[in-house]
C-alpha cells in the first residue's frame, strides 16, 4: 500500500517534469525526470518483493533496488538544486562523483561476495556487504544538507524533506540490521515515511513550477526596467475596459528634458530616474487603475472614473514625480467618450501632453475636441 502511494505521487511529478523538459529543455528537468524514473523503477521492483529487500537479501533484484535507491537520491537532489541554479562544472562533478560512488560500491560488493565471502554464511555476509551502500546514502544526505540546501529556494521545505528522508532511511536500517520486524511503529515508519518524503518533494516541485509560470507571465506583460506593465498589455486592458463600458480616461506623461539628462549624467542615471518616475506612477494608479511604460520616457495611466477623477490622477502624477523623482513631466489626459477606440483615446491624451510640452512643460493639459499638438506620429499602436 505504501509503495503504491509513492507511485501515485510519482505520476504527477513525472508528468510535470516531462512537460517542463519538453517546453524549456533545461538540465534540471532532465535530471528530475531521470531520477523520478529511477524511483518509479525502484518501487515497481519492490512490489513483487512485498517491500524493500532486507539486509540478508543478495539476489540481483535486491541489489538493483538498493542501487536504484542511491542513484535516485543523488539525481533527485541534483534536479532540485538545478531548479534554482545553473548546471555549472562543479555541480556536474559532484553529481558524477556521487553516481560513480554508487557504481563503485555496487561493483565492489559483488566482487567481495564472490572472492571473499563465497563460503560465509549467506545472510550474515549479505548484511555486511549491503550496509556499505546504505551508509553511503547517509553521506549523500549530509552533503545535500550542507551544500545544496543553502542554494535552493524554500530551503526550509527542502531541509524538511532531507530530515524525513534521513528518518525513513534510519528506520529501514534499524529495522533491518538491529531490531528486525519487532515494533509496529518502526514498520509503519519504514513504510510511510518515504511517502511523506515524496509528498514534500511534490510540493517543492509544484511551487517551483508555479514560480516559473508566474515569472514567464510577468515578463510577458511588464517592462523589465521599470516593473510597470508594458504597452502591449496596457492596450489590451484598455480595449477590454472600453468594451465592458467602464468609465475611464488615459493620462499620458513624458519626462521633461530626458535626453539632456542622459547626455549629461549618463544612461545609468537616466534609468534610475525612469524607475523613480515609475514608482510614483504606480502609486498614483494603485487605487485608480494601472500604470504602464509606453515607450522610452513615456508613462501612461489607465484611470477608472469620470473626467474629474482622470484630471485629479493626472495632477497627482505631475506633483508626485516632481516631489519624488527629481525631474518634471509634461502631462496630458483624455476622458473616454462613446465611439472612441482605444488607440484614438491614447492619441488624444498624447496630443494633450504635447500641448503641455510646447506650452512650457511641467504642466497638465486636458484634451479638447479638435486639439492638435502637432506631435510627430507614433509608430502604430499595439
Amino acid at each position: 500500500m505504501a509503495a503504491l502511494s509513492v507511485l501515485a505521487l510519482l505520476v504527477p511529478m513525472l508528468v510535470m517534469s516531462l512537460r517542463l523538459l519538453q517546453s524549456r529543455r533545461k538540465a534540471a528537468y532532465l535530471s528530475l525526470f531521470i531520477s523520478l524514473l529511477l524511483v518509479a523503477a525502484q518501487y515497481a521492483a519492490m512490489l513483487p518483493l512485498g517491500g524493500k529487500p532486507g539486509p540478508e537479501d543478495g539476489d540481483w533484484r535486491a541489489l538493483a533496488v538498493r542501487a536504484l535507491q542511491a542513484l535516485s537520491v543523488i539525481l533527485l537532489n541534483s534536479g532540485l538544486y538545478q531548479l534554482y541554479n545553473p548546471s555549472k562544472r562543479r555541480a556536474k562533478f559532484a553529481v558524477w562523483t556521487g553516481v560513480l560512488g554508487v557504481l563503485a560500491i555496487t561493483a565492489a560488493r559483488q566482487y567481495a561476495a564472490e572472492r571473499f565471502f563465497a563460503e560465509a554464511a549467506e545472510a550474515q555476509a549479505n548484511a555486511f556487504l549491503n550496509i556499505w551502500l546504505d551508509l553511503y546514502i547517509y553521506a549523500v544526505l549530509f552533503f545535500c544538507f550542507r551544500f545544496v540546501a543553502p542554494a535552493v529556494g524554500h530551503p526550509g521545505k527542502y531541509q524538511l524533506s532531507l530530515v524525513v528522508l534521513f528518518a525513513a532511511h534510519s528506520a529501514e536500517l534499524v529495522s533491518g540490521y538491529v531490531l528486525g520486524e519487532t515494533y509496529a511503529w518502526l514498520l509503519a515508519a519504514v513504510r510511510w515515511l518515504p511517502a511523506v518524503y515524496f509528498f514534500i518533494v511534490f510540493l517543492f516541485i509544484f511551487e517551483r513550477v508555479l514560480e516559473l509560470m508566474q515569472a514567464v507571465y510577468r515578463s510577458a506583460i511588464t517592462d523589465g526596467l521599470t516593473g510597470l506593465y508594458n504597452r502591449r498589455y496596457f492596450m489590451r486592458r484598455l480595449r477590454q475596459w472600453i468594451e465592458a463600458g467602464v468609465p475611464l480616461g488615459v493620462v499620458f506623461a513624458d519626462i521633461d528634458n530626458f535626453k539632456k539628462l542622459n547626455d549629461t549624467k549618463g544612461h545609468q542615471e537616466g534609468d534610475e530616474t525612469l524607475r523613480r518616475v515609475a514608482r510614483a506612477a504606480a502609486d498614483v494608479a494603485e487605487d485608480a487603475g494601472m500604470a504602464a511604460r509606453f515607450g522610452g520616457e513615456e508613462i501612461v495611466l489607465l484611470v477608472e472614473g469620470n473626467s474629474k477623477a482622470v484630471a485629479q490622477a493626472a495632477e497627482r502624477l505631475r506633483e508626485r514625480v516632481e516631489a519624488e523623482a527629481g525631474v518634471t513631466v509634461s502631462v496630458g489626459w483624455a476622458a473616454h467618450k462613446p465611439g472612441v477606440e482605444a488607440e484614438q483615446l491614447v492619441r488624444q491624451a498624447d496630443e494633450a501632453m504635447y500641448v503641455s510640452k510646447r506650452g512650457g512643460k511641467k504642466r497638465v493639459t486636458a484634451y479638447r475636441s479638435g486639439m492638435s499638438g502637432n506631435r510627430p506620429a507614433h509608430p502604430e499602436y499595439d
